[in-house]
């Protein structure tokens, strides 16, 4: 059975050699293993409640090593958790280092992780919302990132409970897409480098992601069934698999970006892994180049700041609805994981067909 010692009397009441010294209360239980362990406390109420947790712990089948939560913050990150994250792609990776760098690590680096609570949760949260220059999603993905972390030291059994559940995060309004009206993508497409031209007919042609379109090989260009078939993505100026299995689709594309394909064809080498679209020495686009391209063909075309390649996308989505394309096909050529997403993304452009349909029952059941 556990117990709590104290170490300034002994059992008939005599002041020990410590006595007055450092914390007096040792609580002493036995873990799973059957070996004794203890933790020091300067309250008895604390350590008798401690030795409780711990037995009943080991009796649930849940119990952690306490001396397993003294590692940091940092040290659980860079040492356990990151090089455990072999499942996800380099994106997803960037995401999560980034957010450790600029907002976990400021906040929690040099904390014991055992030591961080949910009222610490809850007041990082606050701090980031309450910090103009970042949007709710920015504050909804950092701090997704300490909790996927969190919990993976659960898993680990580093800490018992995940202290970010239950925490409430700021609402994230909805964006009403706007998308680009035709002139604007033909801006575009003259004013970006030449070499990126064709990525703007791909974008707003095909719907591909930036990754996507940079990323496109040959071989999945067929002319004749006049289609595209996407496999892999560029990150970093080389080639990886996509984010989702549902980024992996072919999209029938019209002949206006098959013809651009092979004016591009016709102008450029392609890439290493015969990738169509190549920087001046013949690689992989990189993001950064790609994006600083982007920026001056955004300005010199008048349009807003904040005009993303994503937005081709957008245009492209609300052709496809334009043209009554199915939901469903919609769904599946955007990429999406989920009619869900489609709908809430773009169900404000879905025209309003309250007459649609009617008479269908009149002309089925009206016998006379």
């Amino acid at each position: 059975m556990g117990h709590v010692q104290d170490l300034w009397k002994t059992r008939d009441g005599r002041k020990t050699a410590r006595h007055g010294t450092g914390k007096r209360y040792l609580a002493v239980w036995k873990d799973p293993s059957g070996e004794r362990a203890t933790e020091l406390f300067r309250r008895k109420v604390d350590a008798e409640k401690h030795v409780s947790v711990m037995e009943a712990d080991r009796l649930r089948g849940v119990y952690v090593d306490p001396q397993a939560g003294r590692v940091t913050v940092r040290e659980y990150a860079e040492t356990r958790w990151l090089p455990q994250l072999v499942h996800v792609v380099e994106n997803t990776r960037e995401t999560y280092d980034r957010h450790l760098r600029h907002r976990i690590y400021p906040a929690f680096g040099g904390r014991e992780i055992g030591s961080v609570a949910r009222a610490d949760a809850k007041a990082f949260v606050a701090r980031m919302a309450g910090d103009p220059n970042l949007s709710a999603s920015t504050v909804h993905t950092a701090f997704a990132t300490l909790r996927i972390m969190m919990q993976a030291a659960v898993d680990d059994e580093i800490i018992t409970a995940n202290p970010c559940s239950r925490v409430k995060l700021p609402r994230i309004e909805g964006r009403v897409i706007d998308p680009l009206p035709s002139d604007a993508i033909l801006a575009l497409a003259d004013e970006i480098s030449p070499r990126y031209r064709v990525a703007v007919f791909l974008g707003a042609g095909a719907g591909l992601r930036r990754g996507e379109a940079l990323g496109l090989t040959i071989p999945r260009i067929d002319f004749a069934k006049r289609h595209v078939d996407v496999r892999v993505q560029a990150q970093k100026g080389k080639l990886v698999e996509l984010k989702t299995k549902y980024s992996r689709r072919i999209v029938p594309v019209d002949d206006l970006v098959l013809e651009e394909v092979r004016r591009h064809m016709g102008l450029y080498e392609p890439a290493p892994g015969n990738v169509l679209i190549s920087n001046t020495w013949q690689a992989v686009a990189k993001p950064s180049a790609f994006n600083s391209a982007w920026s001056k063909a955004v300005t010199k075309a008048g349009l807003p700041a904040g005009t993303r390649f994503h937005d081709l996308r957008h245009f492209y989505a609300s052709a496809l609805i334009a043209a009554g394309v199915n939901p469903k096909a919609i769904q599946h050529r955007m990429g999406h994981a989920s009619i869900t997403e489609t709908f809430d993304t773009y169900g404000h452009l879905f025209p309003e067909h309250e007459e649609l349909g009617r008479g269908a029952i009149d002309l089925l059941l009206r016998t006379r």
